[in-house]
């Protein structure tokens, strides 16, 4: 089962288990709640995400996209490799578009 926390110290969003397609509309769901009730721009911590597929890279997406329409700024770190893959697969520069940090 994958879940999400908020750490009130750094202000970030831990992704936590498998982003694989059965369980993405659960955690958009969570986490856009998340980013919505944040005050100002936020971190969104990928170290605890275990397998991952391409509908991770789409969820990434949306997270941006939900961030720019309440002018906030989302930063992902700790992408897992996987996903970096997935990204270069599709012709997707996730150094560009995720401001992925290990």
């Amino acid at each position: 089962m994958s879940d999400k926390t908020l750490s009130p110290e750094n202000k970030s969003i831990e992704l936590v288990g498998d982003l694989v397609f059965p369980n993405i509309y659960q955690i958009r769901q969570k986490t856009e709640a998340s980013i919505s009730a944040q005050v100002g721009d936020c971190v969104l911590d990928f170290s605890k995400v275990g397998k991952v597929d391409s509908s991770s890279l789409s969820l990434c997406l949306c997270f941006l996209r939900l961030a720019k329409k309440q002018n906030k700024e989302v930063t992902f770190i700790n992408l897992p490799d996987d996903m970096v893959s997935i990204a270069d697969l599709v012709g997707l520069d996730a150094n560009a578009h995720f401001h992925n940090s290990h």
